[in-house]
């Protein structure tokens, strides 16, 4: 399977053949590794939360990519962490590309030049973090001259794979919602040839105990307001922004609320092994694979049950992967046409017509709700 899989047109296609069969997953979410090299003080997730040395050993994730695609998992996303920190991330990554997963990568960008070789190598999409279009990023994420490290890279990556997918990975907060700060990151996205994601911060359903204190970094809603409406107009003007109307709509409004299908498609997984509870992320797992093998881990009651209604009973999940599929899937066509008004990288296809039926689509949505 290669990087077609994920254009508009096949990631909308699964969903339905998805929701015709009731089928299990389709792709993994693997954390690759707990370390990080980052110190992001918003971040969800603990970058100690495991023991380095309790996490799979190289031949336990190639077993594990094994096992998927026997089991009919199309794809493989892996993060952390940060998945270049770990020692054998070309190995690894090798190993799915042989076998025939479609590969994603969400990284900080700060080793991306040194590893560039095997990213070019194994990764079919690319996913960056950058949360401002300037060196404030660099202490958004507690990693200084970050920011120089991610413009260089990705112009690297534009040089040597004209075609390759790279989307920025945008998480709306104090310091980065002004209009203008919106703006001059989307004139950066246009310049370097990528895509750029705006999500909220992330309060994920499981955020029990260790999570931090997202007030201290959450805009107020009525700036949050002003910036998805700020970009939903620059989507308009055909910057090339990977959300869809209907996302930005929902976001303005406060916490969305929806029905949760994502837990139908993805597995997620610890760096650890442990295959994830998506409601009890971190503190109560559906079994590791340490003990377990991915097969007799499907079989799991509580992974049927957060297949069905369950699952969609959750929407404390604010990122834009989880709405817009969701969304999809309960048979809403915007979110597909913003996929693949954008499905060339970074270049609005057919003069932004889909863009402009797409807003059209939401808006006859939105009078319907």
């Amino acid at each position: 399977m290669n990087a077609e899989l994920f254009t508009a047109l096949e990631i909308t296609r699964s969903l339905v053949e998805a929701r015709l069969r009731r089928r299990r997953q389709l792709y993994l979410v693997h954390s690759l590794t707990a370390r990080c090299n980052a110190r992001c003080g918003f971040c969800a997730w603990n970058p100690d939360f495991y023991d380095a040395n309790q996490q799979l050993s190289t031949e336990g994730i190639e077993r594990l990519y094994t096992e998927a695609r026997a089991e009919g998992f199309l794809g493989v996303s892996v993060w952390g962490g940060e998945p270049l920190l770990h020692p054998d991330f070309h190995r690894v990554m090798r190993h799915a590309k042989a076998l025939g997963l479609a590969t994603n990568m969400v990284t900080n960008g700060y080793l991306l030049e040194k590893k560039l070789d095997a990213v070019l190598e194994t990764i079919d999409r690319l996913c960056i973090s950058l949360d401002h279009p300037s060196s404030k990023h660099d202490e958004l994420r507690g990693l200084r001259g970050l920011f120089d490290r991610i413009v260089a890279s990705t112009r690297e990556v534009r040089r040597r794979a004209p075609k390759k997918p790279i989307t920025f990975v945008y998480t709306l907060q104090r310091a980065n919602v002004s209009p203008a700060t919106l703006r001059e990151t989307a004139a950066l996205l246009r310049d370097l040839g990528v895509l750029g994601i705006f999500n909220g911060l992330r309060e994920e359903a499981a955020t029990e105990g260790d999570a931090p204190a997202l007030s201290e970094f959450a805009a107020p809603q009525g700036e949050l307001r002003l910036a998805f409406d700020t970009l939903a107009e620059l989507k308009r003007e055909g910057f090339p922004i990977l959300n869809s109307f209907t996302h930005l709509a929902m976001m303005r409004e406060g916490p969305p609320v929806y029905r949760c299908h994502w837990p139908k498609l993805m597995l997620p997984i610890e760096a650890n092994g442990d295959v994830v509870d998506c409601m009890h992320w971190g503190t109560r797992p559906l079994g590791s694979l340490k003990t377990s093998s991915l097969h007799e881990i499907l079989a799991s009651p509580r992974l049927r049950e957060l297949a069905g209604p369950a699952g969609e009973a959750c929407h404390k999940c604010v990122s834009i992967h989880r709405i817009e599929i969701s969304k999809v899937w309960d048979g809403e066509l915007e979110p597909a046409l913003s996929w693949a008004a954008l499905a060339s990288g970074g270049k609005p296809r057919g003069g932004g017509a889909l863009v402009r039926l797409g807003a059209r689509l939401a808006r006859t949505e939105a009078g319907r709700a």
